[in-house]
C-alpha cells in the first residue's frame, strides 16, 4: 500500500488530518481518505467524519490479517538491502565510482580509525576507547558497567569519590542508630562527557543527593531543610567590575573553586537536629546494614548552594570585605591603600585591583581556604 499527502486538514488547535491519495493497490489507486491515528478513529467524536484511519484501511485491505507478515511485509535479505544501496549510489552519482579520495576528513563525524592514511586524523589522541563525538551522557551506574568507555567512567567515578573521602565529606554509620524522625536519601552520580572545541576533555562524575525527595521545613520543624535561596550576581554587575578594570587599567584574575558545593558547612537547619543521611553510592558498600552522615553539603541537596555561600561570605568577611550595595555576591576591600572589587557566581570568581602584589596575596589567601584554581584573564 502506497499513498501521497495532498493537504492537511486541522480538527483543533493542537491535532490535524492528513488527506490522502492512494497509488497502490489497484482496489484503491486514486482514492482520497483522511489518515486518523487510532485514537482518533471515526467511532469518536472528533473522528466523526473521518472516511478511514490508517489501522482500518489495512484492515479492510484484508479483514484476515493478524501480522505484518499476512499482509505481505517480508524482511529483505542483507544481500538485496546491499544491491539496492549501490544501485541507489549509482543513480546519485550518475553510475560513476566513488572515490575515497575525493572526501574530506572535515565531513566525518567518527573516531573509528582512520582508512585513509595519516592525512586525515579522525580521531584525537586524547580520546578515551570507545568514545565517539556522538557519545551520549549516560544516565545512571548500570550504563556505566554496560558501556564501552566503562574503564573512563569508573577512572572519574573512583577520583570523585576520593575526593569526597579526602575532604570528608561523610562517615559510615549504623543504621540502627538512628531515630524514627531521621531520613535516609538515595544517592547517585550524575554522569556528563565534558567537550573543549567539540573534542573530549574529560569524564566528569558527581555524586549526588535525591534532594527532590527532601521538603522545606514548616512550624513543626522536622522537615529536612529551613530555606534554599542563595543570592548571585546580576549580569551588569560584572559587566561594570571588568568595564572598571579596563577603564583604570587593572589586573583581572579568575578563580575557579573545586567542588565548591563540598567545601562549605552544613546549616543548622538541614536535616533532623542538623544531621542528614544518605544510602551507599551505586557500586560501593552493599551492606545495608550502615548509611553515611553528611559532614558537609552534598551536590543535590536544596540547600548546598545556600550552605556553600553562607560559608564563603564568612571567609570574605573575615578578611573585611564589604557588600555592594543590594548585590550579596559582590564585595570590595581595600588592602595597603589598594582596592580589589571581587564578584562570586557559585564557584566562579572574577577579582580586579590595581596592584598585582595585592592582587596575588588576595587570591593566594582565598585558594588557601578553598581548594580550586586561578589564571588570568584574556587581554585583561
Amino acid at each position: 500500500m502506497r499513498v501521497i499527502g495532498i493537504k492537511a486538514k486541522k480538527i483543533s488547535l493542537t491535532k490535524a488530518v492528513l488527506i490522502v491519495k492512494f497509488i497502490s493497490p489497484p482496489s484503491l489507486k486514486n482514492v482520497q481518505m483522511q489518515m486518523f491515528c487510532t485514537s482518533l478513529e471515526p467511532n469518536t467524536k472528533q473522528g466523526q467524519d473521518a472516511n478511514l484511519s490508517i489501522m482500518t484501511a489495512l484492515t479492510l485491505t484484508n479483514p484476515g490479517a493478524k501480522s505484518l507478515f499476512d499482509l505481505g511485509v517480508r524482511c529483505k535479505l542483507r544481500s538485496e538491502t546491499t544491491r539496492g544501496m549501490i544501485t541507489a549510489f549509482d543513480s546519485m552519482l550518475g553510475s560513476t565510482i566513488f572515490d575515497a579520495s575525493q572526501a574530506s576528513s572535515d565531513d566525518f563525524e567518527t573516531s573509528e580509525q582512520n582508512s585513509f592514511g595519516y592525512e586525515c586524523h579522525l580521531r584525537s589522541s586524547r580520546d578515551p576507547v570507545g568514545y565517539s563525538k556522538g557519545a551520549p551522557n549516560l544516565k545512571h551506574h548500570g550504563q556505566v558497567m554496560r558501556s564501552a568507555m566503562k574503564a573512563e567512567w569508573i577512572k572519574s567515578q573512583t577520583s570523585e569519590m576520593d575526593g569526597l573521602w579526602r575532604r570528608g565529606i561523610f562517615q559510615k554509620v549504623l543504621r540502627s542508630s538512628l531515630t524514627p524522625q531521621n531520613h535516609v536519601f538515595t544517592s547517585r552520580f550524575h554522569y556528563k562527557i565534558k567537550r573543549k572545541g567539540g573534542e573530549f576533555d574529560k569524564c566528569k562524575v558527581r555524586l549526588v543527593v535525591q534532594g527532590q525527595h527532601m521538603r522545606r521545613k514548616g512550624e513543626d520543624s522536622v522537615r529536612d531543610y529551613d530555606d534554599a535561596f542563595s543570592p548571585v550576581p546580576a549580569a551588569s554587575g560584572f559587566r561594570t567590575i571588568l568595564s572598571l578594570a579596563t577603564q583604570q587599567n587593572m589586573f583581572t584574575d579568575h578563580v575557579d573553586i573545586s567542588q565548591a558545593f563540598v567545601q562549605g558547612e552544613l546549616l543548622p537547619g538541614d536535616g533532623y537536629n542538623g544531621k542528614v543521611y544518605i544510602s551507599s553510592p551505586p557500586g560501593y558498600d552493599k551492606n545495608s546494614l550502615y548509611v553515611y552522615c553528611l559532614l558537609k553539603p552534598l551536590y543535590g541537596m536544596p540547600s548546598a548552594a545556600r550552605a556553600w555561600h553562607t560559608t564563603m561570605s564568612a571567609f570574605l568577611a573575615r578578611e573585611g570585605c564589604a557588600t555592594v550595595g543590594f548585590e550579596k555576591s559582590m564585595w570590595t576591600v581595600t588592602i595597603d591603600g589598594a582596592c580589589i572589587l571581587l564578584g562570586a557566581h557559585i564557584d566562579d570568581f572574577v577579582i580586579v585591583c590595581a596592584h598585582r602584589q595585592v592582587l596575588d596575596g588576595f587570591r593566594a589567601r582565598l585558594l588557601d581556604a578553598f581548594e580550586g584554581t586561578h589564571g588570568t584573564l584574556p587581554g585583561m
